[in-house]
């Protein structure tokens, strides 16, 4: 089984009997929250600041854990502990539909238009999805696209331009994202599962402005396309699933993201 990180933000340390108390919340989406029996392995203040421990969670709650161990006398507020655990095996992931208590009442909605313009023919997951239930919100977070994907390109490509090209380049120069002569030369800020000849697509948009896009391969076909998230600076994070499969699996807690699994830990929502 694959491993998940485990996290929980400090905000105020206790010396208690045989341990620490430690007051704040945990991170990352509830299926992955601290639990009885699990380790803690890394303490985190800043990013220059990280020292090991080696502490048991005894008792936790959504509001505090209570840990044993060595490293304790470390702890100070404003910190927050880490680990790692096997995930949980899980039965067949449910429909984006079902997770949401949608109908299956159906919107006729035409893409030949929006295809043509962006040169490419959209997975089909994503288009059942939203041409039936419309472009809507995520959980208050995640907006999906559909009429404005156009427009929402474009910008999403100036964005991975400045990171792809570096200091001075021309980002609002359509140049293709697969074209390497365009790169820096170190391709410092282009992640190592981008080649040449590849491109992004725009699918959704965060509240805290980042990117969900599909890794669109020369002679992949779309249903195959994996997703990627690329948060508002330089890093990525990248899903072998498609559209459906990738946000499922996020919401219900088969996938971890750094950056949205804190934000879908439920009552799900599309509005």
């Amino acid at each position: 089984m694959p491993g998940i990180r485990l996290g929980f933000d400090v905000d105020a340390v206790e010396n208690v009997d045989g341990g620490w108390r430690l007051e704040g919340t945990p991170d990352f989406h509830p299926r992955h929250w601290p639990r009885a029996g699990d380790r803690l392995d890394r303490y985190t203040r800043t990013f220059h600041d990280v020292k090991a421990v080696d502490l048991i969670v005894v008792e936790v709650s959504a509001e505090y854990v209570v840990v044993a161990g060595t490293g304790g006398e470390l702890l100070r507020g404003a910190g927050s502990l880490s680990g790692a655990r096997t995930a949980d095996p899980t039965g067949e992931a449910p429909s984006l539909a079902e997770i949401f208590g949608l109908d299956p009442a159906r919107d006729a909605f035409e893409w030949s238009e929006i295809e043509s313009a962006l040169g490419v023919t959209l997975p089909s997951d994503y288009k059942r999805f939203t041409g039936t239930h419309g472009a809507h919100t995520v959980d208050d977070h995640l907006l999906l696209l559909r009429e404005d994907i156009l427009e929402e390109n474009e910008w999403a490509r100036e964005c991975v331009r400045l990171d792809f090209g570096g200091p001075g380049t021309d980002y609002t120069e359509p140049w293709s994202l697969g074209d390497a002569s365009r790169w820096t030369a170190d391709r410092a800020d282009v992640p190592e599962w981008f080649a040449p000849g590849d491109d992004l697509v725009l699918w959704g948009l965060t509240g805290n402005s980042d990117l969900l896009l599909w890794h669109v391969r020369p002679g992949a076909a779309p249903d195959d396309w994996p997703v990627v998230l690329k948060e508002r600076g330089p890093l990525w994070e990248r899903f072998e699933g498609g559209f459906d499969a990738t946000l499922s699996g996020l919401l219900t807690g088969d996938l971890q993201s750094g950056y949205l699994s804190r934000r879908f830990g439920g009552p799900h929502s599309y509005r």
